[in-house]
């Protein structure tokens, strides 16, 4: 049996990282930021208790008052329900409710802040937590409303849309037939390496990504002009996927760029791209020879020698790589050698330096104000 752990925290992993990229539905939702799967044989031990809302069962008939989740003994759950302005206690069988909403929410993993809402789903012959709305739908199997709980068991996670049927959600790819019409969402899976993810974290934010009608208000990328290979002159804001160094998480050659040109998203690698500005700094495409990586960086001129400044992957914890903490870590100062790029021994040390030159620089700026 699998059981899935979840931290309180949640998406606040990816609230917080560098150039203020947060989970484009509502700033700091999203879902644990630890998900592991241990082996646990007893059921986890939650105190469900009583929140107020109504329910439609399946003969049209509408229950308010309270609800009780009650997980019994015989394999039959149920809820516990005290009909408004009455102290009768009456048990509805999960199988009986077309849907229902009660006070309470999970904060940042349900649709609503102050209630969660429940949906009976045919196809799947249970009652599912709605975890996301908008064109992409999520539900899961869970009961929580706003109990504590260190694990669940036999977690499941489903998507729905429109036109598209209901379907169990194991990985990101299972995803594809819910994103076809924009084509960005997986190829930019494939080129991060999290196409096959069964990190949760990503599926949810993929689809907050997806359903957001203004996704660059959260995600503040950087403004960016690309002239293409084909001639064309494109300008827009964008986002410089990182290098992997160590070959870890992306299986691809290319270095890639991720755009948004006001309306929806695009990707290009470093074989569709002539020319970048990237945050009004021309960039370099350069070759790291030790992994044979594509990457682009900004040109850096030290005691005669050229460089590219880079930045790379520190830290496997979210979609696009970007680190919790923006404090320098993840530059990369990678020194050419032939047609190719190196890290030099006295990498620290340029690094201390040009970090010192963007101070100095920053101060002569505001100096001059």
């Amino acid at each position: 049996m699998y059981k899935f752990l979840f931290s309180i925290v949640l998406f606040l992993s990816i609230q917080i990282v560098a150039e203020a990229q947060r989970p484009p539905h509502i700033p700091g939702s999203g879902v644990s930021g630890t998900t592991t799967i241990t082996p646990k044989e007893k059921k986890p031990k939650i105190k469900y208790q009583f929140h107020r809302g109504e329910a439609l069962v399946k003969t049209g008939l509408k229950l308010v008052g309270k609800f009780k989740y009650i997980d019994s003994k015989n394999d039959v759950p149920q809820f516990l329900f005290i009909e408004e302005g009455t102290k009768k206690k009456k048990y509805v069988a999960l199988s009986m409710i077309d849907r229902m909403t009660l006070v309470g929410a999970e904060k940042g993993i349900t649709a609503r802040k102050d209630s969660t809402e429940f949906v009976w789903i045919d196809k799947y012959n249970d009652i599912y937590r709605k975890v996301r709305g908008g064109k992409v739908q999520l539900y899961d199997n869970s009961r929580i409303v706003d109990e504590s709980y260190e694990f669940l068991t036999d977690y499941l996670l489903l998507a729905d849309k429109e036109d598209v049927d209901v379907k169990l959600v194991r990985q990101l790819s299972d995803l594809q037939p819910f994103m076809m019409e924009r084509p960005y969402f997986m190829k930019s899976a494939k080129a991060s390496g999290r196409y096959n993810t069964k990190d949760f974290r990503v599926v949810i934010f993929m689809v907050d990504l997806y359903n957001d009608p203004n996704p660059l208000k959260v995600l503040k990328w950087n403004d960016v002009a690309i002239e293409l290979r084909n001639g064309k002159k494109i300008t827009g804001k964008g986002y410089l996927q990182p290098l992997d160094m160590r070959n870890e998480y992306v299986p691809s050659k290319n270095g890639y760029v991720h755009f948004h040109d006001g309306k929806d998203f695009n990707i290009y690698s470093n074989t569709d791209i002539r020319k970048l500005t990237y945050k009004g700094v021309a960039h370099k495409q350069g070759m790291y020879g030790l992994v044979s990586k594509n990457f682009y960086g900004t040109p850096w001129v030290n005691d005669e020698i050229e460089y590219l400044i880079a930045r790379r992957i520190i830290t496997n914890n979210n979609y696009f790589f970007k680190p919790r903490y923006d404090n320098g870590q993840d530059i990369v100062i990678l020194k050419k050698v032939g047609n190719d790029y190196i890290k030099p021994l006295s990498e620290p040390q340029l690094k201390r330096t040009y970090i010192q030159e963007l101070k100095d620089k920053a101060n002569s700026t505001m100096g001059s104000r």
